[in-house]
């Protein structure tokens, strides 16, 4: 489908917390870009950087367009954030028919089909989370660093788990499973913290993004993007909730580039639909 588009075109994806860039070449991520600023200057200039290098180019637009300058306005095309998320996600993991859950500074869930995109779900938490809690319980607000502390720690330090209340036995749930998130706090160690953290947002997006996926008949084919969806604790988490309902997620590559490469494919697919 993106094939059809030739001519390179420069994609940005002006996000809650980044704005990213990306330059696709016949149907494929040529180039990418994240900065960690969404102010419409840094933006522009990005954008003529990229501009100078590929002179002859098409330009499309997702994200938040509040202020957009007109110059800005005047070289894209603006292709709303579900479709940008739709299309990207099953291009990606080259599904027709699929749940796509992306993890930014929230989470959103979007159907797609061969009907169109759809959005159906989605959480407040999300990276933004991580970060804001880590922040306030563990005094890290780097990723990385938080990422890496949680993978020394153990939630079950700050979560109240089945095994705690005796109910080893209770229908197909383990032990291990989450009764309740921090309420059984027994640590110190900023690692279990952390672990408990990002525990409690991998389950919370897990079970949405499972009970989304059984209500439109696709529990095998869930494709997480975002760039929490890189985070090899947070794989880990929601494999757990996978297997508990029974759902099956799919991490393709270059995750955190999905919406801003959605947006081309949607931009390459309205093209081919106005030809024929």
């Amino acid at each position: 489908m993106i094939e059809h588009t030739r001519t390179p075109t420069i994609a940005i994806d002006r996000g809650a917390s980044f704005t990213d860039f990306a330059v696709v070449e016949a149907g494929r991520l040529a180039e990418t870009l994240s900065v960690a600023k969404r102010d419409w200057q840094s933006i522009t200039a990005t954008y003529e950087h990229l501009s100078q290098r590929y002179r002859n180019h098409h330009s499309v637009f997702t994200g938040s367009t509040a202020d957009m300058p007109s110059e800005i306005k005047k070289e894209v095309q603006v292709v709303s954030e579900i479709d940008a998320i739709g299309f990207g996600g099953s291009a990606l993991a080259g599904y027709s028919d699929c749940i796509v859950v992306s993890i930014g500074t929230g989470t959103a869930v979007v159907h797609f089909s061969e009907l169109g995109v759809r959005h159906v779900g989605g959480t407040g938490l999300g990276g933004g989370t991580i970060k804001g809690l880590s922040s306030i319980i563990c005094n890290l607000d780097d990723p990385v660093k938080i990422e890496s502390r949680a993978r020394e720690g153990d939630p079950s330090k700050v979560n109240l788990t089945l095994s705690d209340l005796g109910y080893e036995g209770l229908s197909f749930l383990g032990s291990d499973m989450t009764a309740s998130n921090f309420a059984a706090v027994r640590s110190n160690r900023n690692e279990d913290r952390a672990a408990g953290i990002l525990r409690l947002v991998g389950e919370t997006i897990g079970i949405i993004a499972s009970l989304c996926a059984r209500e439109f008949k696709c529990p095998d084919r869930i494709v997480t993007v975002g760039k929490v969806a890189n985070s090899q604790f947070i794989r880990h988490t929601i494999g757990l909730v996978a297997r508990l309902y029974q759902t099956e997620f799919t991490f393709p590559e270059n995750p955190g580039y999905a919406t801003v490469y959605g947006a081309v494919v949607k931009f390459a697919h309205d093209m081919l639909a106005e030809e024929r």
